[in-house]
């Protein structure tokens, strides 16, 4: 009776073992038969893709400070690497470009204070930015650590002013 109960038990596990020791086999890539030659009557041509029109939907930021962020972002369709930039007429470096959607721009060398518009182009046609690129070389613009020295510097002045008026210490 107890042989009965062992016996499927142990024909599960030297089942299990034998599967577990048998080498997997990869399978085998399908070999794909060279394509004949065509008749020189019959060479086939690869359908190109048409060339779309760029879009521009956004330029990040609007407002840049070129010596401190050189680069913007113009968001739009059908942007490439060969996509030409141009910032108020003057050609633009594309730094990257992640996606047909996303631009990574460098731009020109000592572009002055203004307003510029943003254009790409390819051989399909042009777009603008409807929204103009904003420089502002932020000369006279203070950092959040210059307000904050000038301001710890005008509690200590006052704090000595302080204590300059105190009777017992003067």
């Amino acid at each position: 009776m107890e042989l009965r109960r062992i016996l499927p038990a142990a024909a599960a596990t030297l089942l299990a073992f034998s599967l577990l020791a048998t080498p997997v086999y990869a399978q085998r890539p399908k070999t794909i038969p060279s394509p004949r030659p065509a008749s020189p009557g019959q060479v086939k041509k690869t359908p190109v893709p048409p060339v779309l029109a760029p879009e521009i939907y956004q330029v990040n930021p609007t407002k840049v400070n070129p010596t401190t962020q050189p680069n913007i972002m113009i968001l739009g369709q059908h942007l490439t690497p060969s996509t030409k930039v141009a910032v108020g007429g003057r050609p633009a470096t594309t730094v990257q470009a992640a996606d047909p959607n996303h631009l990574l721009v460098k731009l020109p060398d000592n572009l002055s204070n203004g307003s510029y518009l943003v254009e790409v182009q390819n051989d399909a046609g042009t777009a603008v930015s409807s929204d103009p690129l904003v420089v502002d070389g932020g000369g006279t613009q203070l950092s959040t650590l210059q307000i904050i020295a000038g301001a710890g510097f005008l509690l200590f002045l006052m704090l000595v002013m302080r204590l300059a008026r105190t009777p017992g210490l003067a």
